[in-house]
């Protein structure tokens, strides 16, 4: 099968098309044919070798697919073959097959496309971790949600929309602002044109829940703005700027991470959280618990992921430069 062998970090140009054998499903797993593969960013810091969660190289990257189950394993039954799914990995759909767990190969929603359902596991499942289970979002809350304009947070701003909460997003141009505001946001910012924290300062005071995904400044500006009894979920820390082979970097990439001491929490009665999905996937439970959750509150609301960009399976370095660029929004598909 065709897929994306990674062997060494570096550019998008690192990323080149194989051969390699086709998997079978051992005991307790499916094989998919992969339709379509969400891109996620963590994908971007794997490849320039910045992300911990990654595996050994070499590896097939790609943490979520759509596609069909073909092949099951022992133990799985054979009425899964031909179902439509979303699978989930901690790698492996970069390719034209995929092998999961059977419990990870979730029966894709028919009132949602392809292109959509690529779009729900990492991103909506991160946000929905995010904002309702670590940050206790209630209706009424006044929302931050940084980098509003990705995937994480188009699906954080339509996720604190309909839960009924006051929705303030950051991007980095007026276009995207324009689209947070399409997207239910009740006050978009463009952050390299106006300074957030004064921005929020002088319109709302201040902040129930933020969503984090930057780190550095935009994190300790971000706390800076929490109400007494506010709380931060951290979801990502996109301005990382960790080289493990480059010592000069750990002192600012530890500097910079999202983090507050126990006396600066007590002080102000705040809460801080942390969140990495990826480290769920071994408990069905969890997963299928938030999962079923999720769906349900997406159905009920009408919401759907918003797709920003579609590459073709050959463009894969294309599709990775385009989300370094910062000029994407939504979700980054890509199409087999």
């Amino acid at each position: 099968m065709k897929a994306y062998l990674l062997t060494k970090s570096g550019k998008p140009e690192v990323l080149k098309v194989s051969e390699v054998p086709t998997p079978a499903p051992g005991a307790g797993h499916v094989l998919v044919k992969v339709s379509h593969i969400g891109l996620n960013y963590a994908e971007v810091l794997s490849r320039r070798g910045q992300y911990s969660w990654a595996p050994k190289r070499p590896y097939i990257p790609g943490m979520e697919a759509v596609g069909k189950i073909v092949a099951v394993g022992e133990g799985v039954p054979e009425t899964r073959i031909g179902q439509k799914v979303i699978a989930g990995h901690q790698y492996g759909s970069y390719a034209e097959y995929m092998v999961v767990k059977d419990y990870l190969a979730i029966p894709a929603p028919d009132f949602l496309t392809e292109e959509e359902s690529a779009s729900l596991l990492v991103n909506f499942m991160t946000a929905w971790i995010a904002l309702m289970q670590l940050g206790r979002m209630r209706a009424g809350d006044t929302v931050l949600i940084q980098a509003a304009a990705g995937g994480v947070g188009t699906a954080a701003v339509k996720l604190a929309r309909a839960q009924g909460c006051h929705v303030i997003g950051t991007a980095g141009s007026d276009d995207k602002v324009q689209l947070l505001r399409e997207f239910g946001a009740h006050h978009a910012i463009n952050y390299r044109k106006q300074d957030f924290f004064e921005e929020i300062k002088k319109a709302e005071g201040g902040v129930d829940l933020v969503l984090e995904v930057v780190g550095g400044e935009v994190f300790r500006k971000s706390v800076a703005l929490l109400r007494p009894f506010g709380r931060v979920t951290v979801a990502g820390y996109a301005s990382i700027p960790l080289k493990k082979w480059n010592p000069i970097t750990w002192w600012p990439a530890w500097r910079d991470a999202p983090k507050m001491s126990i006396s600066q929490m007590a002080e102000h009665s705040l809460g801080i959280a942390y969140t990495h999905i990826g480290y769920q996937i071994e408990n069905p439970q969890v997963v299928q618990d938030n999962f079923g959750a999720m769906l349900d509150f997406i159905k009920a609301h009408e919401i759907k992921p918003v797709v920003g960009k579609t590459f073709s399976f050959d463009e894969m370095p294309q599709a990775h430069a385009w989300m370094e660029s910062r000029q994407s929004h939504g979700k980054i598909v890509i199409r087999l």
